[in-house]
């Protein structure tokens, strides 16, 4: 088993920051995108999934109607018997309506993507909601949806943005008592904001300071959770285990004996809806590169990578990183945890630097 990841495009207008495939007003194209998912699935050969996870785009911008008709449907081909279903929402498309779409199929969590709640900072962000909105939607998940857990998204270290307006925002966050959240340093994907003043230091140790004083642990290098209340879903993606990708420019990912292929999809509405069964990309990685992929995505997460299987599974091809990772222990970037190699909190600060550096022994 594995899991289903669902991606709708729709959004009211595309963030300048966000480098997810999405197309703004293009919902006249949404009962025509629902039955090329349905044709996806239909060509896949998995039967069962383990999790769900509809994200975007906005899915809370959709049709209630059209949504609950496409989850019914959905729901005819494969069981939704899962242990964990996330459907992603923005607070500006949090209504009863679509609540109640919640409510029916028994999605398990809600992802907002809240960013800031600072009225100067959202509009920097090109967020169509206000703070007003942030508060409105939590407040309305609560009373609809008790049951379902809550998820909150936040981006720190935003160019010419000061930090403290940033801690006041994770501050009202933590207020709204989400189960989830994931905190996101500012990174530059696009050319948004690119020739904004820098933030300065990083706030990554004060916002984690101050999650795990709230009662959240940091399992994975942006995520924090109350206890049981991890992704269950995106471990899945750290972990490089199986899952089937739907839609314009999801990704699917299959595990063969010493390596793994990965697929994806076309980033084009139109060509998706023309021939959803097609794959647009293929990558086949194995041996060294494989095990690579396997150790500095591992290294997201709070357990690190087990070098040990890491060894079993790839066999000399792991000996690559042997001499790179000593010296990053010496430089007290990285640590052992019995057969787990960890980030360390210097380490954590500079992880794409890690990263790049491991990926640099590859022939």
């Amino acid at each position: 088993m594995s899991g289903l990841y669902i991606h709708l495009p729709f959004c009211k207008s595309k963030c300048g920051y966000c480098g997810f495939y999405s197309e703004p007003d293009a919902y006249g194209l949404t009962e025509k995108y629902f039955d090329a998912l349905l044709k996806d699935l239909s060509a896949r050969q998995s039967a069962e999934y383990d999790t769900l996870y509809i994200g975007g785009g906005t899915p809370s911008s959709v049709s209630p109607v059209l949504l609950s008709a496409f989850l019914e449907k959905l729901s005819a081909k494969i069981p939704f018997s899962f242990e964990e279903s996330t459907i992603e929402a923005n607070p500006e498309s949090v209504t009863p309506d679509f609540l109640s779409v919640v409510r029916e199929f028994g999605f398990s969590r809600i992802s907002m993507g809240c960013q800031s709640t600072d009225e100067k900072v959202l509009k920097l962000l090109g967020r169509v909601h206000g703070r007003a909105e942030i508060f409105g939607a939590a407040e309305l998940i609560r009373s609809m949806c008790p049951d379902t857990a809550l998820n909150l998204d936040m981006i720190f270290d935003i160019p010419s943005v000061d930090n403290s307006v940033q801690m006041k925002t994770l501050e009202e966050m933590i207020s709204l008592a989400p189960e989830h959240v994931s905190a996101y340093s500012y990174s530059f994907d696009t050319e948004y904001l690119k020739n904004t003043e820098p933030c300065g230091d990083s706030a990554f140790l004060d916002v984690k300071k101050a999650l795990q004083a709230a009662g959240y642990h940091k399992y994975e290098i942006s995520n924090f959770a109350k206890a049981g209340h991890e992704s269950r879903h995106n471990m899945a993606y750290w972990r490089l285990k199986d899952y089937d990708g739907l839609g314009a420019s999801a990704w699917s990912l299959k595990n063969f004996e010493g390596g793994r292929v990965l697929s994806g999809k076309t980033r084009d509405l139109h060509e998706y809806i023309a021939n959803p069964e097609a794959f647009a990309e293929t990558d086949r990685t194995e041996g060294v590169h494989a095990a690579a992929q396997e150790l500095v995505f591992g290294l997201r997460m709070l357990d690190g990578t087990d070098f040990s299987l890491l060894k079993y599974r790839y066999g000399d091809a792991a000996c690559v990183f042997e001499e790179r990772v000593d010296t990053l222990v010496s430089e007290g970037m990285l640590t052992w945890r019995r057969e787990n190699l960890c980030l360390t909190e210097k380490g954590e600060l500079i992880l794409d630097s890690v990263q790049e550096y491991l990926w640099g022994c590859l022939p």
